[in-house]
């Protein structure tokens, strides 16, 4: 376990991946820009170091971060690579021990194609992370066939096993979901009304016919709402307009906190290496042990970490009829041309359907991620104090 005020090397690694694999070191293995970052272990779970190079695609988003920030894992010893629409690293990911960083365009085929040429090593492993706009950016149906293809160029590479970060999306949001459990069936996919939630379902499907016709073992693993570590995480950003003013929404609604989510990652990327025959291909991780609550005790956990006051709760008849009415100015007038609107549409229209799933199968397979959960509360106090 990392002490509390740890801070990582400055720059005394041996190297070699230059600046032509946008590495997160510059050239005299110091910080490229910015202040180091100060990484710190603040839990601990059963693990073992992964022998297998790690190649993250989508590495850049704020689940990645907190997977970083955290140290969730040894991490020292470790290779890992990250990929990002960036040119260059993120400043968060300075100083990271044994981790570089490659820019990808996963709509791009020269890019995808020209990836494990650019790699400075290897990689056992390939964690698919894509991150898209939820609508309006026309690069859905433009990725999809690029996930096919990465997984096939990835296989012939040397990759032996891939891990995909889904979204309970892939299960249709725009309906009421309570108790959802991995055999549940998925609706006709023409039944789908969501453009994120068809992207979502059709990439688990792209990724599965690849890696079946590639021999990979491989897991889908579907998570809800995250609060990450990321300044701009939108669950986090939507609780914080709350903080002193809003309703408390009765609506069931999963919701976990990025670091509990990259506990699973990891203890699912040593099952990988170490057995993968024993890891099932789908699994729900979609809050902290326990039953499922209200999306109003979100809110009461994020005003208790930060000690808002004065908060004031709202009508929640008030709250529904203004999402009513937006939905239905979405719908009907011009403002439904607007892509920000309907994004902003799409996810009142989730927030006002329960959605609640069975996280039993991930415990009962990974019985010690229970023991290092941490609850919301505890989530946002930590965010904060970043």
């Amino acid at each position: 376990i990392w002490s509390a005020s740890a801070h990582s090397s400055s720059g005394q690694t041996s190297t070699s991946w230059g600046e032509s694999v946008g590495s997160a070191r510059g050239r005299s293995g110091t910080q490229a820009r910015g202040r180091p970052i100060r990484y710190e272990r603040q839990f601990a779970i059963a693990g073992r170091m992964l022998a297998d190079g790690v190649l993250w695609v989508g590495g850049s988003s704020g689940l990645a971060r907190t997977f970083f920030e955290e140290r969730v894992g040894p991490l020292e010893g470790e290779r890992f690579i990250c990929t990002g629409v960036e040119p260059d690293a993120p400043e968060w990911l300075l100083g990271v021990p044994s981790l570089a960083y490659v820019p990808l365009d996963l709509t791009s085929a020269a890019s995808v194609g020209t990836l494990f040429q650019r790699l400075p090593h290897g990689a056992g492993t390939l964690v698919i992370g894509a991150r898209l706009p939820l609508l309006g950016s026309g690069a859905h149906t433009t990725l999809l066939p690029q996930l096919g293809a990465l997984v096939a160029a990835a296989a012939v590479a040397g990759v032996r096993r891939v891990l995909h970060v889904s979204s309970v999306a892939a299960a249709d949001h725009l309906r009421a979901q309570r108790g959802v459990d991995e055999e549940a069936q998925l609706p006709p996919l023409s039944e789908y009304a969501g453009e994120y939630d068809v992207f979502k379902r059709c990439s688990e499907e792209e990724i599965g016919r690849a890696c079946e016709a590639a021999g990979l073992p491989h897991v889908h693993l579907r998570l809800s709402a995250i609060f990450s570590n990321e300044p701009q995480c939108i669950q986090v950003r939507a609780l914080a307009l709350q903080a002193h003013a809003g309703a408390y929404l009765p609506v069931l609604l999963d919701a976990n906190s990025s670091r509990n989510v990259c506990t699973a990652l990891r203890l699912l990327l040593e099952r990988l290496e170490a057995e993968a025959a024993s890891v099932r291909r789908l699994y729900y991780y979609t809050r902290p042990r326990g039953p499922a609550v209200p999306y109003g005790e979100h809110l009461v956990a994020y005003r208790a970490a930060h000690a808002t006051s004065p908060a004031v709760w709202l009508p929640y008849l008030a709250v529904a009829m203004l999402v009513a009415l937006w939905h239905a100015a979405v719908r009907h007038t011009p403002l439904g041309r607007l892509a920000g609107a309907r994004s902003v549409d799409y996810l009142l229209q989730v927030s006002s359907r329960d959605h609640t799933f069975d996280n039993g199968r991930i415990h009962r397979d990974f019985p010690s991620l229970a023991a290092s959960e941490e609850s919301l509360v505890r989530a946002f106090r930590r965010i904060e104090a970043r």
